[in-house]
């Protein structure tokens, strides 16, 4: 499980940091005002991811189901985050929609990456 919290806790500090001490001076403020909880609300969701992928570890004939549930769970929990905000209606919904994805894909591929370092060869 470090092995994928650890380095989830680093992505999401650097990109928290970005977001409170660079935005305003280098981004010039293009980060959306609600992107600290993206950040939150990612890392919340890979913690279970976490688990899943260290039960994975442990029982390798069930390892693609395991893969499979915690890409699933990530989708859906971002599913209905995204319909959340837009049923709160955010200020700005088109960029925080678009940085909402950036940051869906950065933790997924950071999960494919961890995943694909734990294959064997049989």
């Amino acid at each position: 499980m470090k092995k994928y919290l650890v380095p989830s806790v680093i992505i999401s500090t650097i990109l928290l940091l970005a977001y409170y001490l660079i935005n305003d001076s280098l981004l010039n403020g293009m980060l959306h005002a609600q992107f600290h909880i993206l950040v939150i609300i990612f890392f919340a969701q890979s913690v279970p991811v976490a688990w899943l992928m260290q039960m994975a570890q442990k029982e390798t004939s069930q390892f693609p189901i395991y893969i499979i549930g915690a890409v699933g769970f990530r989708m859906i929990t971002s599913l209905m985050v995204l319909t959340i905000f837009y049923l709160l209606k955010t200020p700005d919904l088109f960029p925080f929609m678009v940085q909402f994805s950036i940051l869906y894909l950065v933790y997924l591929i950071f999960e494919l990456i961890v995943v694909l370092a734990n294959l064997r060869r049989n």
